[in-house]
């Protein structure tokens, strides 16, 4: 049985059958299957795996119980075929898609992960200055009066989600999945069944982690001082003392659910879906053929058309 947010129960995939209980799955070292006893592979880092002989889904208990191992976990709050139907509605008025883009109507072709997150508690303090400027119709003419402004910020974040998954693209997925993560619950590795989920790939001490940690706080009180300068005609920033405070040893591993799709059928395209907001981030593929197809109908059709141009004009003469 796997886990279905919607129900919020275990549901069998094949005959559909749920249960309110919610058991803990059967553990392992991650080497043999407890069900059936056959040999597991690639779980040096895997949270939870299915058995490739018996269908049985596993919590690896060593990997569970490691130091980096999440401490809480934001349940995904709807299923893959809501996750499909949003997807096509964001790119609906996208020219040229691949008929068989999200070809399955069930969404099965997205895959549903958790991944892995630190959660850095970041606090920031911020000092702008900026040239303003106000234009006001005077008399007829126009009056333009200058200001120097200068404008402060303070920011406490209880921690900004960074993903520690390689494999995800840091941009994509910082567009998706952003902000003062809350509403986290205990992890329960019941959560799991029925998707992927792993440790994270570095530790929380790790420079490039903890930049993009501070990048996100910049760019948050970066915009949070440009809103307090709304009501001028023109605004440069000419300056900015920006200070922060990070504490890695404080950062928590979490698990934030992630719904991906990859299309590879012309070039390669990666959307991520928030699998508790929603938010979504990502490129549409483009069919070229449809495109070349396009193009010489409408040359066919300007084609005839010319011809019968010169035709009526032959005819005229």
């Amino acid at each position: 049985m796997v886990y279905d947010p919607e129900q919020k129960k275990l549901v069998c995939p094949y005959c559909g059958s749920s249960r309110e209980d919610m058991p803990q799955g059967k553990e392992t070292d991650g080497r043999i299957c407890p069900s059936c006893g056959a040999a597991l592979s690639n779980t040096e880092r895997a949270l939870v795996t299915v058995c490739p002989y018996c269908g049985t889904w596993l919590s690896i208990d060593p990997n569970l119980k490691a130091a980096d191992a999440p401490r809480k976990i934001m349940p995904f709050a709807f299923g893959k075929k809501h996750a499909r139907d949003q997807v096509i509605s964001a790119f609906d008025n996208v020219p040229f898609l691949p008929k068989n883009f999200l070809a399955d109507p069930e969404g099965r072709d997205i895959q549903a992960l958790y991944a892995p997150f630190w959660l850095y508690p970041t606090e920031f303090r911020g000092h702008y200055t900026y040239k303003a400027e106000l234009t006001l119709p005077r008399g007829g003419g126009t009056e333009h009066q200058k200001y120097n402004l200068t404008r402060d910020t303070y920011a406490r974040f209880s921690g900004i989600p960074v993903d520690a998954m390689e494999s995800l693209e840091d941009s994509t997925i910082d567009a998706a999945v952003g902000g003062d993560v809350k509403d986290l619950e205990d992890f329960d590795p019941v959560y799991l069944s029925g998707t992927d989920a792993e440790l994270p790939e570095k530790p929380a001490r790790d420079p490039q982690y903890q930049q993009r940690a501070v990048d996100w706080a910049f760019m948050s009180a970066d915009a949070k001082a440009e809103n307090f300068t709304q009501g001028y005609t023109s605004v440069t920033q000419t300056g900015h003392d920006r200070q922060y405070r990070l504490d890695a040893a404080k950062a928590d591993p979490v698990l934030l659910p992630v719904y991906r799709y990859e299309y590879t059928g012309f070039g390669k395209h990666k959307i991520y879906i928030d699998g508790h907001s929603g938010t979504m981030s990502g490129d549409a593929p483009c069919d070229k053929r449809r495109v070349m197809l396009h193009y010489l109908i409408e040359m066919i059709c300007a084609g005839i058309c010319l011809a019968a141009i010169v035709g009526i004009v032959g005819v005229l003469l």
